[in-house]
Protein backbone atom coordinates (compact mmCIF):
# COMPACT_ATOMS: atom_id res chain seq x y z
CA UNK A 1 0.00 0.00 0.00
CA UNK A 2 1.35 3.39 -1.00
CA UNK A 3 1.07 6.61 0.93
CA UNK A 4 -1.36 8.97 -0.86
CA UNK A 5 1.32 11.54 -1.64
CA UNK A 6 3.66 8.88 -3.01
CA UNK A 7 0.88 7.49 -5.22
CA UNK A 8 0.08 10.98 -6.49
CA UNK A 9 3.73 11.74 -7.27
CA UNK A 10 4.16 8.42 -9.07
CA UNK A 11 1.00 9.10 -11.07
CA UNK A 12 2.17 12.52 -12.22
CA UNK A 13 5.72 11.35 -12.90
CA UNK A 14 4.54 8.42 -15.03
CA UNK A 15 2.11 10.67 -16.91
CA UNK A 16 4.77 13.30 -17.53
CA UNK A 17 7.22 10.67 -18.77
CA UNK A 18 4.83 9.00 -21.23
CA UNK A 19 3.27 12.21 -22.55
CA UNK A 20 6.66 13.92 -22.93
CA UNK A 21 7.93 10.90 -24.84
CA UNK A 22 4.94 11.18 -27.20
CA UNK A 23 5.57 14.92 -27.63
CA UNK A 24 9.27 14.38 -28.39
CA UNK A 25 8.51 11.67 -30.97
CA UNK A 26 5.95 13.92 -32.70
CA UNK A 27 7.99 17.16 -32.58
CA UNK A 28 9.90 16.88 -35.86
CA UNK A 29 7.13 15.47 -38.11
CA UNK A 30 4.65 17.95 -36.66
CA UNK A 31 7.07 20.81 -37.17
CA UNK A 32 7.58 19.87 -40.83
CA UNK A 33 3.84 19.49 -41.45
CA UNK A 34 2.98 22.77 -39.76
CA UNK A 35 5.71 24.59 -41.68
CA UNK A 36 3.90 23.64 -44.89
CA UNK A 37 0.47 24.61 -43.58
CA UNK A 38 1.29 27.80 -41.69
CA UNK A 39 3.37 29.57 -44.29
CA UNK A 40 5.78 31.30 -41.91
CA UNK A 41 8.36 29.92 -39.51
CA UNK A 42 6.99 31.97 -36.61
CA UNK A 43 3.47 30.59 -37.01
CA UNK A 44 4.79 27.09 -37.46
CA UNK A 45 6.93 27.33 -34.34
CA UNK A 46 4.04 28.67 -32.27
CA UNK A 47 1.64 25.90 -33.33
CA UNK A 48 4.29 23.23 -32.88
CA UNK A 49 4.97 24.39 -29.32
CA UNK A 50 1.25 24.74 -28.61
CA UNK A 51 0.57 21.22 -29.89
CA UNK A 52 3.45 19.84 -27.82
CA UNK A 53 2.15 21.51 -24.68
CA UNK A 54 -1.35 20.14 -25.34
CA UNK A 55 0.11 16.65 -25.81
CA UNK A 56 1.54 16.88 -22.29
CA UNK A 57 -1.21 18.87 -20.54
CA UNK A 58 -4.24 16.90 -21.79
CA UNK A 59 -3.09 13.60 -20.22
CA UNK A 60 -2.28 15.46 -16.99
CA UNK A 61 -5.86 16.72 -16.93
CA UNK A 62 -7.30 13.25 -17.39
CA UNK A 63 -5.05 11.79 -14.71
CA UNK A 64 -6.07 14.59 -12.34
CA UNK A 65 -9.76 13.79 -12.81
CA UNK A 66 -9.39 10.20 -11.60
CA UNK A 67 -8.89 9.02 -8.06
CA UNK A 68 -5.45 7.72 -7.19
CA UNK A 69 -5.21 3.99 -6.42
CA UNK A 70 -3.37 2.77 -3.33
CA UNK A 71 -1.80 -0.40 -4.72
CA UNK A 72 0.85 -0.32 -7.44
CA UNK A 73 -0.80 -2.46 -10.16
CA UNK A 74 -4.07 -0.49 -10.05
CA UNK A 75 -2.12 2.77 -9.89
CA UNK A 76 -0.10 1.94 -13.00
CA UNK A 77 -3.13 0.64 -14.89
CA UNK A 78 -5.36 3.64 -14.16
CA UNK A 79 -2.52 6.09 -14.81
CA UNK A 80 -1.61 4.53 -18.15
CA UNK A 81 -5.26 4.32 -19.21
CA UNK A 82 -5.86 7.99 -18.45
CA UNK A 83 -2.52 9.06 -19.95
CA UNK A 84 -3.00 7.18 -23.20
CA UNK A 85 -6.59 8.40 -23.51
CA UNK A 86 -5.39 11.98 -22.99
CA UNK A 87 -2.67 11.59 -25.61
CA UNK A 88 -5.19 10.06 -28.02
CA UNK A 89 -7.62 12.92 -27.45
CA UNK A 90 -4.87 15.51 -28.01
CA UNK A 91 -3.81 13.77 -31.23
CA UNK A 92 -7.39 13.54 -32.49
CA UNK A 93 -7.78 17.27 -31.89
CA UNK A 94 -4.53 18.07 -33.67
CA UNK A 95 -5.35 15.68 -36.51
CA UNK A 96 -8.72 17.29 -37.05
CA UNK A 97 -7.19 20.79 -36.99
CA UNK A 98 -4.53 19.83 -39.55
CA UNK A 99 -6.98 17.89 -41.73
CA UNK A 100 -9.52 20.71 -41.81
CA UNK A 101 -6.87 23.22 -42.92
CA UNK A 102 -5.11 21.03 -45.46
CA UNK A 103 -5.63 22.02 -49.08
CA UNK A 104 -7.93 19.73 -51.04
CA UNK A 105 -6.36 18.12 -54.09
CA UNK A 106 -8.54 17.53 -57.13
CA UNK A 107 -8.33 14.06 -58.58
Amino acid sequence: MLAPIAALLITYALTALVSTLAAVVLWRPLSILLAELCGTEERSRFWTVWSTVMTVVTPMLFVSLRSVANNVPDLVQSTMTSTLFGILLALVGMGYAVWSRSPVRDA
